[in-house]
């Protein structure tokens, strides 16, 4: 064998060992995803993460503001974080691999009594760190088409009790300045019949005496 050719052969072989140990070095290299997601929800709250099989997995730096109390459900496949009160979460949850792996996570909310709205995105790393802050207010209350019919009719009885107060007081003061009325013209004919007495007694002597004087 010629020695041209066992250069060339030594030179491949040192090229395959070169790039077999360059790719050992970047299994062995740690690559994180690390993403923040800002959550609001209605009590009762549910948060559920899934994504690919692991053995390696955490949630930490769980805090509130309040002293709220909280539960967390763990696995290799999947972590849920249930809220029941008022409160501002905060939590970081670790999922670790032994090499790189492509996958696709899946975050759902479940927000009182609403449907379950659902997030989804592609990572690629051996660590996908997922930090959450999750504020949990109640959930609104709207009336009832029952309830809204009985306010209505309490509404229109209260009117209708108002007016008929109203109509009453009319009717009453229309009453009194009418027997005002009536008592000021009796007294008016009274004093009128009165004075033609008096004026019939006083004149009737002296037309008399005039008449036969």
């Amino acid at each position: 064998m010629c020695l041209t050719t066992l250069k060339n052969r030594f030179a491949v072989l040192l090229a395959v060992l070169l790039l077999s140990s360059s790719a050992t070095m970047v299994s062995g290299q740690e690559t994180s995803e690390d993403l923040g997601f800002s959550l609001q929800s209605y009590a009762p709250a549910r948060i559920l993460i899934s994504y690919a099989y692991t053995n390696n997995f955490s949630v930490t730096d769980v805090s509130s503001i309040g002293r709220s109390l909280y539960t967390v459900t763990s696995g290799p496949t999947s972590i849920e974080f249930r809220a029941n009160q008022i409160d501002q979460y905060t939590f970081t949850v670790e999922i670790r691999y032994a090499a790189i792996v492509v996958q696709s996570v899946q975050i759902a909310i479940f927000s009182g009594g609403y449907a379950p709205e659902g997030v989804q995105f592609n990572v690629k790393g051996n660590v996908v760190r997922l930090k959450f802050t999750l504020t949990v207010t109640e959930e609104p209350r709207y009336p009832s088409a029952q309830d809204v019919a009985e306010q209505v009719v309490r509404q229109v009885s209260s009117q209708l009790a108002d007016f008929r107060k109203q109509t009453e007081t009319i009717i009453a003061v229309q009453n009194r300045n009418l027997t005002t009325m009536w008592i000021l013209v009796v007294s008016s004919l009274a004093v009128s019949t009165v004075l033609l007495l008096v004026l019939l007694v006083w004149i009737r002597p002296r037309m008399r005496a005039e008449v036969f004087g």
